[in-house]
């Protein structure tokens, strides 16, 4: 399931966009800008920024042409909301703590929204090996690979534990 992450790619660079547009939206919200609404040019470029980084972090969610991309793209978002958290979080204003408890929130929105996405079916099949283990074979374009050989060899290494203990236990042929 893709579609929820996409969503909040979507949502995401809509919000940045606002922001690139109006940097004074995100500098009144987080406390930076003076009682008027007005905002100084040095931080109406850093909003700018954050706002760039939001458009192109949301765009990278919506229009990951894959699976592995999508949740890349995810991790980069989560990221960038906990780090905008983290900086905020230490500041003396109410505004700039609602502003960190939402990065936060919604840091951990994303990062939810990773556990959503599956690879597509069409893209793996459970075949038996010539050791009469079963494994997954992937299929994308013309390339055709184990899924063993795409693992890391840290997960590697836990997956052999794993299977080695549920083998011990007799709950796996």
């Amino acid at each position: 399931m893709t579609w929820f992450p996409r969503l909040l790619g979507i949502g995401t660079a809509a919000a940045g966009a606002v922001v690139v547009l109006r940097p004074e939206a995100l500098a009144s919200a987080c406390g930076m800008g003076d009682s008027d609404g007005n905002v100084a040019p040095t931080t109406a470029v850093l909003c700018r920024g954050i706002g760039v980084r939001d458009v192109l972090s949301g765009l990278a969610m919506t229009f990951a042409p894959s699976p592995d991309t999508l949740r890349l793209a995810v991790v980069a978002r989560a990221t960038a909301d906990f780090g905008d958290a983290a900086v905020l979080l230490p500041g003396d204003s109410q505004a700039r703590s609602i502003a960190a408890t939402l990065a936060a929130g919604r840091g951990v929105l994303c990062a939810l929204s990773g556990l959503t996405i599956r690879s597509d079916a069409a893209d793996e099949e459970v075949v038996k090996s010539a050791d009469d283990q079963q494994t997954y074979v992937w299929r994308r374009g013309h390339r055709e690979g184990r899924a063993t050989d795409r693992m890391s060899p840290l997960r590697r290494w836990v997956s052999e534990i794993v299977e080695e203990e549920l083998r011990d236990a007799d709950l796996v042929d």
